[in-house]
């Protein structure tokens, strides 16, 4: 399977490392490869170095963290689905491939890892109207636990579909909900019409009632 290189690599930390360990890595790495330090060239310090300082911003940043967790997942699902439906009997030419990788700092990830929320949400709806289900909930789910009221909305739908995940009408609420009451139009209806036919929570004519005003509102 392909290597898929991250920031988690660049800065040779794990995936689910503290801000104190990411912090430690980066100063250790930085004070290696100082030029004043560094026994290749300026040219070959400054070059990592500037891959450090990239991977660290994202790092270090929980939203942009979160987003780059999110792109790491997208490629192992893609990675993943390609090595179900491929077989490579050239066993040589992959150990070749293997020896001939770059050196660890050729190149940082994708610029997709550090997108803004709203960025990752249009590839998210993008997959989910593709039918690439599963990849659309991994994205959906980490921008709603964000608080992203769309994103929440989007994953209320899936819920309610079975799409991509087993389906939930409860859990489908719980998103709707969330979205509603960050004042998503959407979502709003879907909560009114959720507690007028009591599916996924207890029906209740005076709340379905105060969202369908809230979403007419709008």
């Amino acid at each position: 399977m392909v290597k898929i290189r991250t920031h988690y690599d660049n800065l040779k930390v794990t995936r689910d490392a503290p801000i104190s360990v990411i912090r430690a890595a980066y100063k250790a790495l930085c004070q290696t490869f100082h030029p004043d330090k560094f026994q290749g060239s300026n040219e070959e310090a400054e070059r990592i170095i500037k891959l450090v300082n990239a991977s660290y911003a994202v790092l270090i940043d929980p939203v942009k963290r979160n987003a780059h967790n999110a792109w790491i997942r997208e490629q192992e699902a893609i990675a993943g689905r390609q090595s179900k439906s491929t077989r490579f009997n050239e066993t040589e030419q992959q150990d070749d491939q293997e020896q001939s990788t770059p050196d660890e700092y050729t190149q940082q990830p994708p610029p997709s890892s550090t997108e803004d929320a709203n960025v990752i949400f249009e590839r998210a709806y993008d997959l989910q109207e593709r039918g690439r289900h599963e990849e659309a909930l991994s994205l959906y789910r980490d921008l709603a636990e964000q608080g992203h009221a769309k994103a929440q909305f989007k994953l209320g739908v899936m819920y309610e579909l079975g799409q991509g995940v087993a389906q939930n009408y409860v859990q489908a609420f719980d998103w709707y909900l969330k979205a509603a009451e960050q004042g998503e139009a959407n979502a709003q209806y879907n909560v009114a019409v959720k507690y007028k036919t009591g599916q996924g929570v207890a029906q209740d004519d005076t709340k379905a009632a105060y969202w369908y005003r809230k979403a007419a509102e709008q």
